[in-house]
């Protein structure tokens, strides 16, 4: 009896134990409730300063065991959140957030509907509402917003990011002289970054300069002739350079050195200059070059450029490998030289990499499909998501037309005159 009361005691135990097992294993569940807590200062004036922070808390979510939490806010300018942008916490996983006072601004730029300098109130005062968001990472039903809270006198400043410029200085424009004096006047000689590429420090204009007149260099501020000056070489003499098949690239170093190109018929003239970093210091002159500034853009990627990376480290060198919707209908364009044994490429949309979602082919399958190029032209319903690449057989090398089209999902290649 006493063996069978410890056997008893024992079995006991081990459920006992195994219950108390099974209550303490971690069950996630969808929270029901997370709280913003109002800000101490909410009523006061804050005027934002680009490298401050706007600082908030918030309960953490309960999600049935502890779990790392993604935070971030929403911000608008109505408690109803009809309209609103998203902003990101210093440290995501803190449910006490540090907000940027530089995204703030931005944000609140872009609420406003602020398009420049000029649509833009600096004396204005704010009412900002703002919710906070949580999430795990990868678990769709553990998004929660919380309650609303406000911050009821927020004065920003102007954070619309605008395109860099450079400045054309020479014959063309009549050498004025590069000074605050004169930047009326060399506002018509500006060379902008694309709007696309805000902060790219590749600057392309097009200009309309006559025969005996292509003698220039660059200056990236107003300062006088000597500070901010680009060109050929150090010293103040131009160096010839000649144009081959309408086009010339070639480098570029700081100093008063112009390019200076004596055989220029006049006309149009596309010039881009590369200022990426000191080792893609280079310029491009394009006879009849059409101005692409701030229209959208895809790659070509392939042998005819050497099979580079399509990543953001190589923006400089994809520059030249660009095809451009000039009208705004998803139909991108451009026209280039390909070697005869080169006729073997794709597209992507971005630099995200290789594998990085962004590639358009002629399949989904990382393969060749040919296309017999006897003709001078082809033309096909083959645009998909995918790294299947177009192989021009029959192809003796030479300048083509490349249009890719995104809605009909078509591409058209054929010798450029």
């Amino acid at each position: 009896m006493k063996k069978l009361s410890i056997l008893f005691a024992s079995l006991l135990a081990v459920f006992a134990f195994s219950s108390c097992e099974e209550d303490t294993d971690p069950q996630y569940k969808a929270p029901t409730s997370f709280v913003l807590n109002t800000p101490p200062l909410a009523n006061q004036l804050l005027e934002l300063e680009s490298g401050g922070t706007v600082n908030f808390s918030c309960s953490q979510p309960d999600y049935g065991y502890s779990a790392i939490t993604q935070y971030s806010m929403e911000v608008a300018l109505d408690e109803a959140f009809e309209k609103y942008e998203s902003l990101e916490s210093v440290d995501r996983t803190l449910a006490k957030m540090q907000i940027r006072q530089a995204d703030l601004a931005l944000a609140v730029c872009k609420l406003l509907g602020v398009e420049s300098q000029d649509d833009f109130d600096p004396e204005a005062i704010h009412k900002l509402y703002f919710r906070a968001v949580a999430q795990l990472t990868g678990v769709e039903s553990s998004l929660i917003k919380s309650n609303v809270v406000s911050l009821n006198q927020v004065k920003t400043y102007y954070a619309i990011q605008e395109p860099g410029f450079i400045y054309l200085v020479g014959a063309p424009e009549g050498w004025a002289g590069p000074t605050e004096s004169a930047a009326a006047h060399y506002a018509d000689w500006r060379l902008f970054e694309s709007s696309t590429a805000i902060g790219s420090k590749i600057y392309s204009g097009v200009f309309d300069i006559p025969a005996g007149k292509a003698m220039f260099r660059f200056y990236t501020a107003l300062t006088g002739w000597d500070n901010d000056s680009y060109g050929t070489q150090v010293d103040d003499n131009p160096i010839d350079v000649a144009m081959v098949d309408g086009v010339y690239s070639g480098p570029m170093v700081k100093g008063k050195g112009s390019f200076n190109i004596p055989d220029w018929e006049g006309g149009s003239m596309k010039i881009t200059v590369n200022m990426s970093n000191e080792k893609a210091m280079t310029v491009t002159f394009e006879a009849g070059g059409i101005d692409t500034n701030g229209k959208e853009f895809i790659y070509l990627v392939g042998a005819p450029e050497g099979w580079k990376g399509p990543d953001e480290a190589n923006a400089s060198h994809y520059e030249s490998w660009k095809l451009y919707d000039l009208e705004g209908n998803k139909v991108y364009t451009g026209k280039f030289n390909i070697a005869a044994d080169d006729a073997t490429f794709r597209f992507y949309t971005a630099l995200s990499g290789w594998d990085g979602g962004a590639s358009i082919g002629s399949q989904a399958d990382d393969a060749d499909v040919d296309f017999d190029f006897s003709n001078g032209a082809i033309e096909a319903n083959l645009v998909v998501p995918g790294k299947g690449k177009y192989h021009l057989t029959n192809w003796n090398g030479g300048k083509v037309n490349i249009t890719v089209d995104l809605g009909a999902k078509k591409v058209k290649i054929e010798l450029a005159h």
